[in-house]
C-alpha cells in the first residue's frame, strides 16, 4: 500500500454483503451512485486515518452492548443530514509489525426499525438487552453523537488505544481483506489486497441494469430480500436473526 496507509480495512462477511448490495443499487439511479460513491470514500478516510468515525458507541438496552464499536456517518445528499451509518471496530495488527486494523460490521440506513445497530447486534451474536462483561473496559459512558468535536475525539482516541492493547479484541471468523474471493493468497501484501478491493467494489459501469461481473459477490444468483440482508438461517429468533440468551 502506499505510504499513506495508516489502518489495514478489512470487513466481516456480512459487511461484504452490505457493499455488494449497495454497488448493485448503484447501477440503477444517480441517488444510489452517489451513496455508495460516498461510502466508498468515507472507507478511504477510515483507511488513511483522515477520519476516526463519528462518534464511539454504548450500551443501551434494546440496542445492544456495542462499547468496542465506532459509528461513522454518510450522506446520500450532501444537502440533508446523515442517512446512513457505517459501524466499525479497532483491532490491532494480526502480527507484530503490520498495520492496525478496522473492521467494518455494516453498512446500513441510520433511520428505520431493523436499524444499523440491530444487525450489528446480530453479526457479533450479542443479543440486544444484554451487556458483555468483556466489555467493561471500555467504561460505562453513553454514546454522545451531539457532544463537541473535541469531546468525541477524546472518547475515540481512548477507546482506539483499549482496542489495540486487549488481545481480546479479534475479529469475527468470517472477516477478510476486502479482496476478492477466490483469491490464492488472501495473506498476501498490503499492497495486493488493496489492488484486489479497488477491483471488487469500483463504481459499476455500463447498463442501468448491471448485476455485477465479480464471481465473488456472494450474493450473485440468489434472491435477496429488499433490505440487502440476507434472511437468517440458523438463528431465527428475531428478524436480523440475533441469538437467544441460551445461545
Amino acid at each position: 500500500m502506499t505510504d499513506d496507509t495508516k489502518y489495514l480495512i478489512v470487513g466481516a462477511e456480512k459487511a461484504h454483503q452490505d457493499l455488494h448490495f449497495l454497488r448493485r443499487q448503484a447501477g440503477r439511479s444517480s441517488a444510489a451512485r452517489q451513496l455508495y460513491r460516498e461510502i466508498l470514500r468515507e472507507i478511504e478516510r477510515l483507511r488513511t486515518g483522515a477520519t476516526d468515525g463519528h462518534h464511539a458507541l454504548g450500551y443501551e438496552p434494546g440496542k445492544g452492548d456495542l462499547r468496542d464499536c465506532v459509528t461513522a456517518y454518510v450522506r446520500s445528499d450532501p444537502a440533508h443530514k446523515a442517512d446512513y451509518r457505517l459501524v466499525f471496530r479497532e483491532m490491532g495488527p494480526a502480527a507484530p509489525g503490520e498495520r492496525p486494523r478496522r473492521e467494518l460490521l455494516a453498512v446500513k440506513p441510520r433511520r428505520g426499525a431493523n436499524d444499523v445497530y440491530a444487525h450489528v447486534c446480530a453479526r457479533l451474536s450479542r443479543h440486544p438487552d444484554d451487556r458483555q462483561p468483556g466489555l467493561n473496559r471500555f467504561g460505562d459512558r453513553r454514546p454522545d453523537a451531539r457532544g463537541s468535536q473535541a469531546a468525541r475525539q477524546a472518547e475515540l482516541d481512548t477507546k482506539r488505544a483499549i482496542a489495540h492493547a486487549w488481545s481480546g479484541q479479534q475479529p469475527l471468523s468470517s472477516t477478510r481483506a476486502l479482496m476478492p474471493a477466490g483469491t490464492r493468497n488472501p495473506r498476501g501484501t498490503e499492497d495486493q489486497a488493496r489492488a484486489a478491493a479497488a477491483a471488487q467494489y469500483a463504481e459499476p459501469r455500463g447498463s442501468p441494469l448491471w448485476a455485477g461481473s465479480s464471481g465473488s459477490d456472494p450474493a450473485r444468483g440468489r434472491r435477496q430480500p429488499t433490505t440487502g440482508y440476507p434472511h437468517p438461517r440458523r438463528n431465527g429468533s428475531g428478524p436480523t436473526g440475533w441469538p437467544g440468551r441460551g445461545q
